[in-house]
């Protein structure tokens, strides 16, 4: 017995007829027939009682009966599973990120996935650049998102988004009445900055020690949640992702102040191991990070794989962005 037998078995079963069942399967009478007759001498039992108009089941029919529809149907489940497996609409994908990417990139561009693709499982850790290239390598997550440039030919780097580390302060704080603050005025300002090793902790060092400003750092905090929290209680200024401050500035509990003729931006990359297979799931959301960057993010610079600081509208060590 096969699923090829509980097919015929089942149409018959279902219109009470050879003739109208052969019909809907496009054989023969005959070859119904057959292999009905094959079926019951298999099983040793009669599975349809034969007289009048209509078949009708015997008890072992309609035993049989139950387990086709439930076999046929995990058939059917199965089927269009791997259907949707091959097309990219159905699977599982395990991401890394580190905080700005996890928390406040990510976040949006699944969210904005899975309106379209609900059956796609999407999971994701958030940790140091270290322990998501780390995981990468050992094959244990299939993507990540983080900030700055990845120069390791290790990993196969796709650029999402330029991502702007701006000037916060609390609403209180004497900065925040400025319309735009210059460099020189950020000069033995007390900054909230995050842990030493933190991408954009090194990203701010760097802009500013390359404008001649010095940094005095009054308090270092794990993340960017906690940079956020200090500002906010008027411990200091501080420089994060503007993805990052977005609810906060609109609520009014931060202030973003600009800094004139100054940009620090990175780029927020999707990187995995290089050679790595891509399922057709992780190809569709490949393509639909790339589209959802262009589309609602902030645009790549035209080197996205260098970090830029511009000053007095002159780049540092990149171009002007372009539009995605």
């Amino acid at each position: 017995m096969n699923l090829h037998h509980l097919r015929i078995f089942y149409t018959v079963a279902q219109r009470r007829s050879v003739t109208a069942a052969a019909a809907d399967l496009l054989l023969s009478q005959p070859a119904v027939s057959l292999q009905l007759k094959a079926l019951e001498k298999e099983l040793g039992l009669p599975l349809f009682q034969r007289g009048g108009s209509k078949l009708r089941l015997t008890q072992a029919g309609e035993v049989l009966y139950r387990a086709a529809v439930s076999m046929l149907h995990a058939k059917e489940e199965a089927e269009r599973a791997i259907t949707e497996l091959r097309d990219g609409t159905r699977g599982r994908l395990i991401f890394g990120a580190g905080t700005t990417g996890g928390m406040y990139v990510l976040p949006r561009i699944v969210q904005a996935y899975k309106g379209l693709w609900p059956e796609t499982d999407i999971l994701f850790h958030v940790g140091t650049t270290d322990q998501i290239l780390d995981k990468l390598l050992q094959n244990v997550l299939d993507m990540g998102l983080m900030g700055g440039p990845i120069e390791d030919r290790r990993f196969l780097v796709e650029p999402i988004c330029a991502d702007e580390l701006v000037l916060i302060a609390a609403p209180s704080h004497p900065i925040a009445a400025l319309a735009k603050v210059t460099l020189k005025d950020l000069g033995g300002m007390p900054f909230i900055v995050p842990e030493a090793g933190s991408r954009t902790r090194q990203l701010v060092e760097k802009g500013l020690r390359e404008s001649g400003v010095p940094l005095v750092i009054a308090m270092q905090l794990p993340g960017t949640e906690g940079v956020k929290r200090a500002v906010e209680g008027g411990l200091g200024i501080g420089m994060v992702s503007r993805y990052s401050v977005e609810s906060e500035c609109l609520a009014g509990v931060l202030k973003r102040v600009p800094i004139e003729g100054f940009r620090l931006t990175r780029t927020v990359n999707l990187v995995a191991r290089a050679q790595k297979y891509f399922s057709p799931v992780a190809m569709r959301f490949r393509e639909f990070a790339r589209f959802y960057g262009a589309e609602h993010l902030d645009p790549l610079p035209v080197h996205p794989e260098r970090p830029s600081a511009t000053r007095g509208g002159r780049p540092g060590n990149a171009p002007g962005a372009r539009k995605a």
